[in-house]
């Protein structure tokens, strides 16, 4: 599990109108940016890693906005572990006795092409 942050606008620095056209260019709306002052603080971004957040943070900061960063909670990383490995029996392999090679049953080996014959149920079976 990872920690999540978001990102507070606290308010602005810059005058109103620069602040707008400033936030305009990170892609928000005038009338988004005027809400969100008149609500301050008010999250722009939430569920962010820490490395995210601090980025937008910044391009906030450039544009005029005084921010803070607060821990938002916590997600599940991606799975990342392998699919689990399918582990036989013993019974399911056999040993070519042409050549030696040990294979999962099969009926010839993979490497010399031997036909192997096997029993089933006390009967003797060409496979």
């Amino acid at each position: 599990m990872a920690k999540t942050y978001r990102v507070l606008l606290l308010g602005r620095m810059e005058e109103k109108q620069d602040f707008e056209e400033k936030m305009e260019k990170l892609g928000v709306s005038p009338g988004t940016v005027q809400e969100l002052i008149a609500k301050a603080p008010s999250a722009l971004k939430a569920g962010l890693p820490l490395g995210e957040a601090r980025e937008y943070a910044e391009a906030v900061q450039e544009a005029g906005g005084k921010v803070n960063i607060q821990e938002d909670g916590v997600s599940e990383e991606p799975n990342r572990t392998r699919p689990p490995i399918e582990i036989r029996s013993l019974q399911d392999f056999t040993m070519c006795p042409e050549c030696g090679h040990r294979q999962i049953k099969a009926e010839a080996c993979v490497k010399c092409g031997f036909l192997f014959f096997f029993e089933k149920k006390g009967q003797r079976s060409a496979r």
